[in-house]
């Protein structure tokens, strides 16, 4: 403890070693965010852990109090040429995952996204013709989703405010808001209401 004592042995002010290690490590992690994310748009007290793989050819856009972890595996998020990517306040991208917009994905606020989850919202090459590029679609995730471990969104899909995606489920259809889904192809578990 950091502190003083007046004469009846009483602390004054007692301040955890632990908590100046916080406030250090806060600190590096948001001034790390500043120059990781500098072709980024970025709101207030941005914070990394670790260094993700930016590739900003198009608009990424990071909203206040925003966390990304990549210190075990490399997070990263991508932008085609027209691409836009939108991180709402408060969202946790957890290490390993994938966010890749060649058109447009939004994730809401205050979402979590777990371990190794991707998101594509192009396919980037055709089923028969592996030269022919299909166009992508937009992909938009809600204010507070839960994307669990190694879940992928594919594209044109819309996950509803509140949903959870279970860990592994590949979801390809809308998911309705306030409801777990999971599988492969996810399909509805029940409602979280």
């Amino acid at each position: 403890y950091i502190g003083a004592s007046n004469a009846g042995n009483l602390p004054i002010h007692r301040f955890p070693m632990k908590n100046i290690a916080r406030i250090i490590q806060g600190g590096f992690r948001f001034l790390t965010a500043k120059f990781v994310l500098r072709k980024c748009q970025t709101g207030r007290i941005v914070t990394v852990r670790g260094l993700p793989r930016i590739d900003a050819n198009g608009v990424i856009k990071i909203g206040d109090k925003v966390k990304i972890w990549s210190h075990i595996h490399t997070t990263q998020l991508s932008t085609g040429k027209n691409g836009l990517l939108e991180i709402g306040d408060g969202t946790f991208i957890n290490v390993g995952s994938v966010i890749s917009a060649r058109k447009h994905i939004q994730i809401g606020k205050n979402c979590q996204i777990a371990n190794q989850v991707i998101l594509m919202d192009d396919d980037f090459h055709g089923l028969t013709d592996r030269n022919k590029n299909p166009d992508p679609e937009p992909i938009i995730i809600e204010d507070d989703v839960w994307l669990a471990t190694r879940s992928t969104i594919l594209k044109g899909v819309r996950i509803g405010k509140g949903a959870v995606v279970a860990a592994g489920a590949v979801v390809t259809h809308d998911v309705a808001p306030y409801t777990l889904v999971g599988g492969v192809p996810a399909r509805f578990i029940k409602s979280l209401k």
